[in-house]
């Protein structure tokens, strides 16, 4: 039920939109066709929804801005073939994107500043004899343009400025005499344009199509041109091009048009009909000339000359056609032959021109001389040289030797006119004849004459001196300013080309400097996190390795000390059995000596190996080293591998042959050794010496002695026991 109420409800809407069409026009809901229909007013009963409205060859003088405003939908407009005269657009409409307005009245354009959103305007056949720069100044989406059969004589230089998206132009069947320069410069899309049927167009700029890199299809038929212009060189995607029915004329201003031609793209193709203004083709009329380059055939280069003294300049050029020559003054003066401009009063008479080759420069001063240039040029090149005109030095010298001649002459004066004046003066005072004059009339003293005259000449001289001063200055700021005139000048020919390239190198260069700047950020990060990570894994592997070598160390230690004990109790067992061996050699006053030998805590171990090697020779002086010692230093391993290897076992050891029977041992005098443990660093200060001595049998003394009492010697009970409780207080402590 609800689906057909829809339907119905549609169907009404569409009989009603049906019903209110004209019966002239063909009605949609978007599209509207009123063509030749009789309408002599806009539609208002049409559907509002009509987005395309056609009311061609209709007899419509005028649209309203509420007729416009009456459909708001609409987006193609097609009013060609009526007789408008005005439209009212005072209400922008901004959905309106087609609008044809071809052969009507229309003697301006003024609505398009309503429609901003534009894009298609035919616009020819009409009346319009003029277009201001803020004509089309609103329709910045403007893409296809026609202007053609309109009076229009003339077109400003910024009538495109913002109508930078147009692809199609047509400037067709105008009374234009000329097209400004820089008309098309903004249209750098433009691929598209006709400039066909101006009878009264006779040239064209020569860098008109400069900025058209993108022109496909270019008209230039039937206009009244007589050159071709320059530019088209720069067209390089141009398919098309057609210049047909032009008087041009084929000489050598055109003669590049022929080279062109032979070294145009394959894809480019131009129309049979271009020929020239008496019905040659043009390329083969072009081709038969003899047309050459200029070339400079002799010029003076540098004229070293007098001051005061006459010179000539002369440069020749050859070319066909003959080449135009023009001088150039090194004050920017520019003379032309036959005609002579003149920019400069001071060498209006100095300065002439013999011929078009010649130049004479009359009493040559410091103004004439310097640089000439002379400048050649044809319809293929132009050629220009330069020459210098210099003062040589000596004139300068003799300049210098006759101003000094004439200030020494002046001074002279000066002083004799001095002394005549100053003598009369003199003798008018010392015979009083200066009476008389006061006589004859009112008259100052002679001082107040006197500082009157020099006040006077105070004033006359600096006057002069003034005068002088500002001549010279006027001539000093002429001078620098001319020079940097040209040297501006210069500056500006020869950077310019490299401003260009300078700014795409700083574009691409600074491009190149963020990409390594943040590359090397990276790397640099890396690295320093790998470094930090390294150095951390390195310490922890350096505090363990430090650990674990102290700790085998402390073990070692204990170990050898165990194993000391060990043998030190066997070798006490050993000696408790020797006296019943000895008794004879104590009869014979001669007594068996052996040492015995106890390990204290801070015995070096490095000692008590050489003492192991070497025997029971015990006679050593051992340095005071504790067990923090041997941990605190990391190489003691390695120099106690090189101590073993340096030590022998001494001739001197005892052996252990005693055990056997009947060997009889002869008493033994033991005395003490400093023995250097390390070669190297020897000790500051000589350690106590530990001697232990075990008495077997006393040795007899000499008659009248005593015999001294043997020293207390512990048991190796009571020494095992103290040394054992030594090493575990120092493994407690380690």
């Amino acid at each position: 039920m609800r689906i057909a109420m829809l339907l119905f409800s549609f169907l009404v809407a569409l009989v009603a939109s049906v019903a209110s069409c004209p019966s002239t026009c063909s009605c949609s809901e978007e599209k509207s066709n009123c063509t030749a229909g009789g309408l002599t007013s806009w539609p208002t009963t049409l559907p509002l929804t009509t987005t395309t409205l056609i009311l061609s060859g209709n007899q419509i003088s005028q649209v309203s801005a509420q007729d416009l405003q009456l459909y708001e939908n609409l987006h193609t407009l097609l009013l060609d073939g009526n007789s408008l005269r005005s439209v009212d657009a005072a209400k922008t409409h901004p959905n309106l994107e087609k609008m044809d307005v071809s052969g009507n009245r229309l003697s301006e354009l003024n609505f398009l500043s309503s429609l901003p959103n534009l894009r298609q305007l035919e616009a020819s056949s009409n009346l319009v004899s003029a277009i201001d720069n803020a004509t089309l100044a609103k329709n910045v989406k403007l893409e296809w343009l026609s202007l053609n059969d309109n009076p229009l004589a003339d077109l400003p230089p910024s009538a495109f400025d913002n109508n930078f998206k147009l692809e199609f132009l047509m400037l067709s069947g105008l009374q234009v005499t000329s097209i400004p320069a820089k008309l098309l410069d903004p249209l750098t899309h433009l691929t598209h344009v006709e400039i066909r049927n101006n009878i009264n167009l006779e040239s064209l700029r020569d860098d008109l199509f400069y900025y058209q890199g993108n022109l496909k299809y270019l008209r230039l038929s039937n206009n009244s041109l007589r050159s071709i212009p320059r530019s088209l060189r720069n067209l390089k995607a141009m398919v098309s091009l057609d210049l047909d029915d032009n008087p041009f004329e084929c000489d050598c201003q055109m003669f590049w048009f022929a080279n062109w031609m032979e070294k145009k793209p394959a894809k480019l193709k131009l129309s049979n009909g271009t020929v020239c203004a008496d019905r040659r083709p043009t390329v083969e009329q072009l081709l038969s000339l003899q047309c050459s380059a200029v070339q400079l055939e002799t010029s003076s280069l540098i004229q070293e000359v007098v001051y005061g003294q006459d010179v000539i300049l002369t440069c020749n050029f050859s070319g066909t056609p003959l080449p135009t020559i023009t001088w150039i003054t090194p004050d920017q003066t520019v003379l032309r032959w036959p005609s002579v401009t003149e920019s400069n009063d001071t060498l209006r008479h100095s300065v002439s021109l013999l011929s078009a080759a010649q130049l004479q420069v009359g009493n040559v001063t410091r103004f004439t001389a310097g640089d000439y240039a002379c400048h050649a040029s044809n319809a293929l090149s132009n050629v220009t040289a330069f020459m210098r005109i210099q003062i040589t030095p000596t004139s300068f010298r003799q300049i210098q030797l006759r101003s000094l001649i004439v200030g020494g002459l002046c001074v002279f004066a000066f002083c004799f006119i001095t002394l005549i004046v100053q003598g009369f003066r003199y003798v008018m005072d010392r015979f009083g004849w200066w009476e008389c004059c006061y006589c004859c009339g009112r008259r100052l003293s002679p001082r107040a004459q006197q500082a009157r005259n020099l006040l006077e000449a105070i004033e006359q001289y600096k006057s002069q001196q003034l005068d002088r001063l500002r001549d010279n200055y006027n001539g000093q700021v002429h001078r620098i300013r001319e020079n940097c005139n040209q040297q501006m000048d210069r500056i500006q020919q020869g950077y310019s080309g490299q401003v260009r390239y300078l700014r795409g190198v700083r574009d691409y260069g600074t491009q190149q400097l963020t990409t390594i700047r943040d590359q090397y950020n990276d790397q640099a990060k890396k690295v320093y996190d790998y470094t930090v990570d390294r150095l951390q894994t390195v310490q922890r592997n350096y505090v363990s390795q430090r650990i674990k070598v102290r700790k085998f160390s402390a073990h070692q230690l204990i170990r050898l000390r165990e194993k000391y004990k060990f043998q030190q109790k066997t070798l006490n067992k050993i000696l408790e059995n020797l006296p019943a061996f000895y008794i004879d050699s104590c009869r014979t006053a001669t007594c068996a000596r052996t040492d015995s030998i106890y390990f204290e805590d801070e015995t070096d171990v490095d000692t008590v190996d050489s003492i192991m090697k070497q025997g029971i020779h015990l006679d050593l002086d051992l340095p005071d080293v504790g067990l923090e010692d041997l941990e605190g230093d990391e190489d003691m391993e390695e120099q106690q591998e090189r101590k073993k290897h340096r030590r022998q076992p001494s001739s001197g050891s005892l052996g252990l042959d005693f055990l056997f029977a009947p060997i009889r041992f002869p008493a033994l005098q033991w005395r003490r050794r400093n023995i250097v443990l390390d070669e190297e660093d020897p000790p500051a200060a000589t350690s106590e010496v530990v001697q232990v001595a075990v008495e077997i049998c006393p040795v007899p003394a000499a008659r009248g002695q005593q015999v001294p009492e043997a020293a207390p010697v512990g048991t190796p009970e009571t020494l095992a026991d103290a040394d054992t409780t030594e090493s575990s207080q120092q493994s407690t402590a380690d």
